[in-house]
């Protein structure tokens, strides 16, 4: 065991993450179910029809063979669908169980309530899908579903208030971060649909508090994934559309008003940081096709009259440069939240880059969440385009969703389309890494240093979306699309394969540029053409 790494992990980590991981089980051994109350069963009956946006995000059910698709890997059942399949790894067998696929109106509607009715059915002998995550994110599914199609079952409701009882006695305090901040959101559901007050009062106190600490002033969610961020916004609207609609609870004003605040946040932050083809940078753990798209979000939160102001990216640590032709994005943020780095990389300083509207220096994006070798070179540093040295990554992650000791950067200055900044990511090497980055209409200028540099060996990367095919177009020069790279202070230099992430186990061949750097290096990159 690295007890340095351990400690460097643990450190971070808040008393109640410590605490509630140890509550929860003894705790569990002696939990159990309650029994249904009546008065909630009458209340789900009662729930008035609401009609969400459709939600779904990639999941596909085929009936005739059982068969479902989730992260781009299917898999068929035949006669009898186990619900805790979990030959493709957890996190397939947790989108088995979230149910987004409801939303499919291709498919008759008797069909889709069929698998909920197994679902129930095989209520004793569900494992991971009772856990609280999945359980929060397949009550809101069937809450919307039952709600868009009138459907009134007794069977549904008892399986569904039983889980929610065991997600109200285990919210997620040993995680914190993102799985609490969705349990709120789904008991707020919860609370709704069963006219419930202990779920109630409790979906006020992870929603209120949760989006105080979680949304930051410039509207970024704290755990700096624009996936997650669009995932939150979108419970976060759900939630705005619920309580205007519902209105059950004459005590919800005040939560609506922080709700609707910090939707205008969240948008206003969601479209600063978008490049203006509607995508964004894959920064941290994002993939994409998991959420509604940027601008699916922005009209929804039009539909719901939520304003979007203008926001200027500060607190989240992103910056962009621009002109007419690109958008550049450089991550000069530190790891957050500190207690909660499932989701971070060890990126600092890197960067992402369009031009004419396409994408051209690319994040390498994440195929997986299983614990293996993938995962760990997704997470590390040569796989951002930004310094290695001595093969190290800058932030130490490690596992699937750990991060031991972490780069501190600085932002040195910054001005209108430049940004300088270091971090001290190799201070076990003696070394900071200070990186200035200056944009004007037609040109790009990224400087390098090591700063204490002693004969370490040092790369640089740039990784090139599929799409784009680099050439060496002369000494110190590279081709790739409508820009040409010129490298200064690099002693060597070569075009590399390494595969691109198109999404959960989806990989596709790119290019790489690998140049050998000491102490100091430039990048100049020019716009060379126009694809109108």
């Amino acid at each position: 065991m690295n007890v340095s790494r351990l400690y460097n992990t643990i450190k971070h980590l808040r008393f109640e993450q410590l605490y509630y991981r140890a509550y929860y089980k003894i705790k569990h051994r002696f939990y159990s179910y309650p029994a249904v109350a009546k008065k909630g069963i009458e209340a789900a009956n009662a729930f008035p029809v609401i009609k969400f946006p459709n939600g779904n995000t990639g999941g596909k059910y085929e009936p005739g063979a059982a068969c479902f698709t989730f992260l781009n890997a299917p898999h068929a059942f035949g006669s009898s669908i186990d619900w805790n399949y979990s030959g493709e790894g957890k996190l397939w067998t947790y989108n088995l169980n979230y149910f987004e696929w409801l939303d499919d109106e291709s498919l008759a509607l008797d069909e889709r309530f069929a698998t909920i009715s197994d679902y129930c059915n095989k209520d004793g002998e569900l494992k991971d899908g009772t856990e609280p995550y999945p359980t929060s994110i397949r009550g809101i599914n069937w809450i919307k579903f039952l709600s868009a199609n009138a459907i009134k079952d007794e069977q549904v409701n008892n399986c569904l208030y039983r889980h929610y009882h065991k997600l109200a006695a285990f919210p997620e305090y040993q995680l914190l971060a993102n799985h609490l901040l969705e349990n709120g959101f789904s008991l707020f559901f919860a609370a709704h649909y069963f006219y419930d007050e202990h779920f109630h009062k409790l979906s006020i106190k992870l929603l209120h508090n949760g989006l105080e600490e979680q949304v930051l002033p410039d509207g970024g969610h704290y755990e700096l994934s624009p996936m997650y961020h669009c995932i939150i916004l979108q419970r976060l609207l759900d939630c705005i559309l619920l309580a205007e609609q519902c209105a059950r609870f004459s005590n919800d004003k005040p939560l609506l008003q922080l709700m609707r605040s910090k939707a205008a946040l969240m948008c206003g932050w969601l479209k600063a940081f978008m490049y203006r083809d509607g995508s964004y940078a894959l920064f941290g753990d994002a993939a994409p096709g998991i959420s509604l798209s940027p601008q699916q979000l922005l009209n929804y939160a039009e539909e719901l009259n939520v304003p979007v102001p203008t926001i200027k990216l500060n607190e989240s640590g992103y910056r962009k440069i621009c002109s007419e032709r690109y958008e550049l994005i450089v991550d000069a943020g530190n790891i957050r939240p500190s207690y909660q780095a499932g989701h971070a990389h060890a990126d600092s300083l890197s960067f992402c880059l369009h031009v004419d509207n396409k994408p051209v220096i690319v994040d390498t994006g994440i195929s997986t969440y299983e614990r293996n070798e993938r995962r760990m070179h997704e997470r590390g540093t040569s796989a951002h385009n930004t310094i290695v040295v001595n093969d190290m990554n800058s932030s130490d992650v490690w596992a699937a969703f750990r991060t031991g000791a972490r780069a501190a950067v600085t932002i040195v200055k910054e001005g209108d389309n430049s940004i300088c900044a270091s971090h001290n990511g190799y201070h076990s090497q003696g070394i900071i890494h200070k990186r200035c980055i200056k944009g004007d209409n037609l040109k790009i200028i990224i400087e390098d240093s090591l700063e204490h540099y002693k004969e370490q060996e040092a790369k640089l990367y740039l990784h090139f979306h599929p799409d784009i095919k680099a050439v060496h177009s002369g000494p110190d020069q590279f081709t790739a699309g409508n820009i040409r790279i010129t490298v200064s202070g690099a002693y060597s230099m070569a075009l590399h394969n390494y595969l691109y992430c198109e999404g959960y186990n989806r990989l596709a061949g790119a290019q790489c540029l690998q140049a050998h750097v000491k102490e100091h290096a430039m990048v100049v990159i020019e716009l060379i053409s126009y694809a109108g």
